[in-house]
């Protein structure tokens, strides 16, 4: 009960001027948002309908906005989009209020910080995951917004005026893309990387479903997403600050950002393949141990004790020298010898009399398993 207090005074605190965000521990962070969250039931909440929608907008809006810096000339047709659940109703007013929570925001990280606290404290009572997309999702109909803008602006009678009000022809007028292209380029690849970083996390939620005991690397990563979520959205909110900017023709410093979601993102990289790597062992054993439980088939048992996933060898046949199919131990009595590379000549004398008395009996075969 201590802590939990001690953990809630720091929350309510603001950051100390002499104390970046960027050099703050992963401890000094949760006592920041630690009283923001209320572990509700969000269950009513489809996050992976609205996480569908923001990556097909995002997705979409980065390639055009290639396009138009860079003169790239990829189509935004050829995106594989993902569906939502029909009958998916957004969170529309929830959007609307985190957009205006980020938009028109002093550029700085004190400011992002205060922004990132302030999206917490209003999304108490959703899981870490859905505080994520729901920021993203806000983002997205501004930037997604603006580069649809861009392309309708000089032909839709309608579009052209909102595009008025937007700025957008003076953000794509020669001298505004000559001045901002860097700074356009950075933001667009930073979108790019916040996106991917929480489909980490999604990924990280579906593995969730086998269990830290049988899965150390899951309780890792599952501890460490409140902080990822924080530099998500944080990373966002300088996103959206940084459209702010440019729009009124200036720009600020994005890189501290776009290092910590970069570091972020390589860190779940690693937990995930760490996680993958270990539910393939657990899958394994699992399979094997049925499979010894019920060893109606000793050729199933021997891929499963031997070979890797998709991965069966042909043998080798010793009284012929010739390659053959794993197919020759089907409905066979196998002994397995497993060894090291050299035989034992002792091992030799034994095996040599239990060969001789069944290599006229085709339902016996000896197999011979060498390990470095």
């Amino acid at each position: 009960m201590a802590n939990n207090k001690i953990a809630l005074a720091s929350a309510q605190q603001p950051i100390k001027a002499e104390l970046s965000v960027f050099t703050m521990s992963d401890e000094q962070i949760m006592n920041h948002i630690y009283a923001t969250h209320v572990h509700a039931d969000d269950d009513n909440f489809d996050e992976d309908s609205l996480f569908s929608i923001v990556e097909n907008i995002l997705k979409h809006a980065t390639v055009v906005a290639e396009n138009v810096m860079l003169g790239i000339n990829e189509h935004p047709e050829n995106i594989d989009e993902k569906a939502p659940k029909v009958g998916f109703t957004p969170p529309l007013c929830t959007l609307k209020h985190l957009s205006s929570l980020m938009t028109c925001k002093s550029p700085g990280e004190e400011f992002a910080h205060k922004t990132t606290v302030s999206i917490l404290n209003n999304l108490s009572n959703y899981s870490w995951d859905s505080k994520a997309v729901l920021t993203l999702a806000a983002f997205a109909m501004e930037y997604g917004e603006f580069w649809l803008l861009t392309q309708l602006h000089s032909s839709d009678q309608l579009a052209k005026p909102i595009g008025i009000l937007k700025r957008v022809p003076t953000v794509l007028s020669r001298p505004g893309l000559q001045k901002h292209k860097k700074a356009m380029v950075e933001l667009n690849n930073l979108v790019k990387v916040t996106l991917e970083v929480i489909q980490c996390m999604f990924e990280l939620e579906k593995l969730s479903i086998y269990g830290t005991k049988d899965v150390p690397a899951l309780s890792i990563a599952m501890d460490r997403i409140p902080i990822d979520v924080y530099w998500a959205i944080i990373t966002i909110a300088a996103c959206m600050t940084q459209m702010c900017c440019i729009i009124n023709d200036e720009t600020q410093d994005l890189s501290p950002f776009a290092q910590k979601i970069n570091y972020t993102l390589n860190l779940l990289r690693v937990q995930i393949t760490l996680c993958r790597q270990q539910i393939e062992i657990i899958k394994a054993y699992r399979k094997l141990s049925k499979l010894l439980q019920t060893p109606t088939e000793i050729m199933e048992v021997f891929k499963a004790l031997i070979f890797g996933k998709d991965n069966v060898q042909p043998l080798i046949d010793g009284s012929t020298n010739r390659v053959v199919n794993i197919d020759v131990l089907k409905k066979k009595n196998v002994l397995f010898y497993i060894s090291a590379l050299d035989i034992a000549i002792d091992d030799i004398l034994i095996l040599k009399p239990i060969y001789e008395g069944i290599r006229k009996e085709d339902q016996y075969k000896i197999l011979w398993i060498p390990i470095v």
